[in-house]
């Protein structure tokens, strides 16, 4: 049978990357034999066509059931059409969708009967490097008011970053079909785009495609510290409640300030030792099995750690002046884009109180109130 790539994840380990270089390719890919389908329907913004979560969204039910069907035609199509050996998905959500709405073997029955085989392919990193990404990525789309301790308090148990169970419901459909790599790897130096594409066995059709800027091709950079401490004051405001349009614009209004003064120049890194000690600890047999699973190795041997560095959140202790005068500059100039007007204190915290049952009951049903944008 012909082979169903379909990327899963996780988010923010270079998946926007891997979705801009494959749809860059897109015209050229076709005399590799291979396909990277546009599911975006006419009319859709041009960025819709980089990946695959409008697909992603219908089949976990966050868009409407005429979306999901008009969205598995689409494909379907395509995959009638195609004389490509390999079809590739990429959609970073996958691997974090709901098991009730049975996805991968909604996928897996309509490849197979097309003639493919589905096969799922993920990237990881440590749970702690995991955890830090999703709370800056709170940050950038103005959603978070807590510390990382607070964050880690609430999330650092969730079953979210628990890879061998997100991975699981893909391996069964995928019959054990399963390409995990990590962010970064203990036996290999090579750019992580390069070692997706030779991890998938498609290294010698890509390799006269790929030159040197697509392998070391890096985008969605994390916030900095100054960024992450204006957007958890702005959310305390209760800015994001004024915002028009996505609130992300917001987060790359604050991204865009500290980086254009100098600011921000290394990521966020939490304060948070022992939460981070007990997420590890938490975590530690689902890596063991995982790891014996994709790669016949520990963890420890195949999986690098981010370079040891202190934490920088602003949150957690004293504020340099000059720094505390800079997060309330930026605090200001992102309020005065938004036109915020400063609600009622009781107003206020009734909303901020909403919003918080509101996210506990999500996690509680299993449908968790933020998602990667």
């Amino acid at each position: 049978m012909r082979r169903a790539i379909v990327h899963i994840g996780m988010p923010r380990t270079g998946s926007t990357a891997f979705q801009e270089v494959l749809a860059r390719l897109r015209p050229r890919l076709a005399a590799a034999g291979i396909c990277y389908p546009n599911l975006a329907p006419p009319g859709a913004p041009g960025s819709d066509d980089v990946n695959h979560y409008r697909l992603g969204q219908a089949l976990d039910r966050r868009r409407g059931a005429a979306e999901r069907r008009e969205a598995l035609a689409r494909l379907d199509a395509i995959l009638a059409a195609t004389p490509a050996d390999t079809v590739l998905l990429s959609y970073e959500d996958f691997s974090v969708q709901r098991p009730f709405w049975r996805v991968p073997e909604i996928l897996s029955d309509l490849f197979a009967r097309r003639g493919f085989a589905l096969e799922a392919a993920l990237v990881v990193k440590p749970q702690a490097e995991q955890l830090a990404s999703a709370y800056a990525l709170r940050a950038q789309v103005v959603a978070e008011g807590r510390t990382f301790r607070g964050f880690l308090r609430s999330e650092g148990g969730s079953r979210r970053y628990d890879y061998a169970d997100r991975l699981e419901p893909w391996r069964r459909a995928a019959a054990g079909r399963v390409t995990a790599l990590p962010y970064r790897d203990r036996r290999s130096d090579a750019p992580l785009l390069a070692r997706l594409v030779d991890g998938l066995g498609l290294g010698e059709r890509l390799a006269p495609l790929l030159g040197p800027a697509d392998l070391a091709y890096r985008t969605n950079r994390s916030s900095g510290p100054v960024a992450v401490e204006a957007s958890r004051r702005l959310y305390r405001l209760g800015v994001h409640r004024q915002v028009t349009g996505h609130r992300r614009l917001l987060g790359h209004v604050l991204d865009d300030w500290a980086w254009g003064r100098g600011l921000d120049a290394e990521r966020f890194r939490g304060d948070a030792p022992e939460g981070l000690a007990r997420v590890a600890a938490r975590y530690a047999a689902g890596n063991a099995r995982f790891a014996a699973a994709c790669w016949g190795q520990s963890w420890d041997a195949v999986i690098a750690a981010a370079p040891a560095a202190p934490p920088n959140e602003l949150a957690a202790g004293p504020v340099a002046p000059e720094t505390e005068a800079a997060v309330e500059a930026l605090v200001r100039a992102a309020a005065a884009r938004a036109a915020f007007r400063s609600p009622p204190a009781w107003r206020r915290r009734t909303a901020h109180i909403l919003e918080e049952c509101r996210e506990r009951l999500g996690e509680a049903v299993g449908y968790p109130v933020w998602r990667v944008p």
